[in-house]
């Protein structure tokens, strides 16, 4: 599922998901490449990755409008949750110096901070992938009433401009001082501090504990007034061609199998279907490719001489890079023993063996869309190679 977005049908979309009870990744990017990695399990929404996870400062702001200490950052420990964004991790840090629900109300925060510059979006290009959830989960909560929350909050927002337009203009300080002592003269010498350093909008209502729109309620009379001033808001000059240019490539495949038959089937039905595919033999020699080739799907064969398939995908998702790239077992083994094997160790999906030209289409395109079709070899030119085993595959 992929298109492009306008203002009018960004909740149509997430409304789509939510009611579908969808699980896997939104992927957004706008006009200035700015991205969102929206989480959900069964519709409901775990977290969203942006441009504020891959630091703590959101949090360290956060936690300050709580009026929570920040504990010694020497203390992180990186390994605890095993998540790709910094922030989303020191939640389970933070297990150890805050009440559960102090950090459970940080991390609504951090929902709703992302989820209001979506549903803001005038314009965006989306992919969803299904896959498994974001684990571990924190918790999650109700996409449809998150977005309708966001929906609400952005109608007030509106109401605001032209004044405010945008969470990261910056708040400076002018000439003109308040001379009197009534309540919003002393509420606006308590704000001197904060907007002392140029403070952007979003980071002051972080601080403050507020919301962005009762934030920018108090500001406007002080705006009004002269008390303070606001950078221009514009997207200076930087917009991108639509789609991404990183969303032009055809998606890249990696079949790893140790039958010379069922690479080839895979290798030349995917190529002809438009995608970058990439066949290898030996287990260990795949593990080290596999990082030079950053493939979007991985295929792989379960049993395979020194390194099997369940053990080649638990060390997979032990790295960030391949913790949610959709990984497809290719087996002959069908039980539920086998199955249950496979989702333990972090496989998405499985393909049985024999399987035809149109199923491995049908999977591929599941996970990671179709590519730009040019010629589709038929079942019939393959009807003697997909045996449920080669002799080239070492017996379980």
């Amino acid at each position: 599922m992929e298109g492009c977005l306008n203002d009018t049908d960004i909740y149509t979309l997430c409304q789509t998901l939510a009611l579908g009870q969808r699980t896997g990744e939104l992927y957004l990017e706008d006009d200035a490449g700015h991205t969102w990695l929206l989480f959900l399990s069964h519709g409901h929404l775990v977290y969203i990755a942006d441009r504020h996870s891959h630091s703590l400062e959101r949090l360290q702001d956060l936690l300050y409008g709580q009026g929570i200490p920040w504990p010694s950052p020497d203390s992180f420990i990186e390994s605890k949750a095993g998540a790709s964004w910094v922030e989303y991790e020191c939640l389970w840090w933070l297990l150890d110096y805050c009440k559960l629900n102090q950090i459970h109300s940080v991390w609504r925060a951090l929902l709703r901070e992302s989820l209001f510059d979506v549903v803001s979006l005038n314009r965006a290009w989306f992919k969803f992938y299904s896959a498994s959830p974001l684990t571990p989960q924190w918790h999650n909560l109700s996409l449809t009433a998150l977005l309708n929350d966001s929906l609400s909050q952005l109608r007030e927002w509106k109401k605001l401009h032209p004044e405010l337009r945008s969470l990261d203009q910056s708040l400076e300080l002018t000439d003109i001082k308040p001379t009197g002592n009534d309540p919003a003269d002393q509420w606006f010498r308590q704000l001197e501090p904060f907007v002392r350093e140029r403070i952007t909008l979003r980071r002051l209502s972080r601080q403050l504990g507020r919301d962005v729109v009762t934030v920018g309620k108090l500001l406007l009379p002080y705006l009004h007034q002269g008390y303070l001033q606001v950078s221009s808001w514009g997207t200076n000059g930087h917009t991108r061609t639509f789609p991404p240019l990183s969303w032009r490539r055809s998606p890249r495949v990696v079949c790893v199998d140790d039958a010379a038959t069922v690479r080839q089937v895979v290798e030349s039905t995917l190529q002809a279907a438009g995608y970058e595919a990439t066949a290898i033999a030996h287990p260990l020699t795949a593990l080290s490719l596999i990082f030079q080739l950053s493939p979007d799907l991985i295929f792989l064969d379960i049993a395979m001489p020194e390194l099997d398939g369940y053990e080649f995908c638990t060390l997979l998702r032990h790295t960030p890079r391949f913790r949610y790239t959709p990984i497809i077992m290719l087996t002959s083994l069908v039980g539920w023993s086998d199955r249950l094997r496979a989702k333990v160790a972090g496989a998405t999906d499985y393909l049985s063996k024999p399987f035809s030209t149109q199923e491995l289409l049908t999977i591929t395109h599941r996970y990671i869309g179709a590519a730009p079709p040019v010629t589709f070899l038929t079942d019939e030119s393959f009807n003697d190679v997909l045996e449920p085993k080669s002799s080239l595959e070492t017996p379980r």
